[in-house]
């Protein structure tokens, strides 16, 4: 495997990462290898006058998107690429959270899939939305392109995050659009305001449901049914926990759900009424 730094500060240097005070535009990814297997990042800023909690950190990084030629393929804040890593590798990330008013935050160890061959005629792009967060400052950001021969039966990933807001009335909610027919549904991520903590079970989304052209498929239960964090106790949480909280990640097996011959589409046991939501389709690509 080939590893080639793609955001980076002075080498050699202190600064781990490359400046992040402002929002980085598009830019091309200059490709150093036949395939590009994943991308793997981190994020860094000093705290002051007050501390600043792991999921605010998340959110300076508050959209990332990278495209192939002129496709979107993945559009996610930092926070959503945590549980697409998890979704897709199921292995652990770095954080730090500091408690105090001195001192650093950091995210790190994210892989973000991407699974693509090198093709001039599509050049990999990417970019970086920077929100300023109080008490955060000094914002680095580093990301590493890891290439491969091959992608090692892998498919390419399609990673678009839908803002939706729930319903205003308790019970099935269905949102008003299609997932993308571009390939295979592998896992579906939904970010909601609140997860399951002591006391709070009706989250916003209890329940969900796939239909494969009008008829139900798959019927998924957010406490059965999501993935689960090893290790993560979201009762007497851990930072870690306050930052995964939020996401409900559903695999749906190594077969998937075919969306490019079908029509699919979800339903949403609302118990939390007219939540801002996101639902995240990871699809592998046909």
């Amino acid at each position: 495997m080939k590893i080639v730094k793609v955001y980076e500060g002075t080498d050699p240097g202190a600064t781990p990462g490359r400046v992040f005070t402002a929002t980085i535009p598009q830019e091309t990814i200059i490709p150093e290898g036949k395939v590009l297997n994943f991308l793997k990042m981190g994020l860094k800023h000093a705290v002051s006058t007050a501390a600043v909690v792991i999921e605010d950190t998340a959110t300076v990084l508050s959209e990332y998107v990278f495209r192939v030629g002129a496709e979107s393929r993945i559009i996610m804040s930092l926070a959503d690429l945590c549980a697409l890593h998890w979704a897709v590798f199921r292995e652990a990330i770095v954080i730090g959270e500091n408690t105090d008013a001195t001192g650093n935050n950091f995210i790190g160890g994210v892989k973000v899939p991407i699974f693509a061959e090198a093709d001039q005629a599509k050049p990999f792009t990417h970019s970086a939305e920077r929100t300023a967060v109080s008490n955060a400052s000094v914002e680095t950001l580093a990301i590493s392109a890891h290439y491969d021969e091959s992608t090692n039966g892998r498919k390419a990933i399609h990673a678009i995050k839908v803002p939706y807001t729930t319903a205003a009335a308790a019970g099935y909610d269905t949102p008003a659009f299609r997932i993308a027919p571009v390939g295979t549904l592998r896992y579906l991520i939904i970010r909601q305001p609140n997860g399951f903590a002591d006391g709070n079970i009706d989250v916003s989304v209890q329940r969900v449901r796939i239909l494969v052209n009008g008829q139900l498929y798959t019927q998924l239960n957010s406490l059965a049914d999501a993935v689960p964090y090893p290790g993560v106790d979201l009762v007497t949480p851990s930072p870690i926990a306050d930052l995964y909280r939020p996401y409900l990640i559903f695999d749906l097996g190594e077969t998937g759900i075919d969306t490019k011959g079908q029509e699919v589409t979800l339903q949403l046991d609302v118990q939390d009424v007219s939540d801002a939501i996101s639902i995240i389709p990871v699809i592998e690509l046909a």
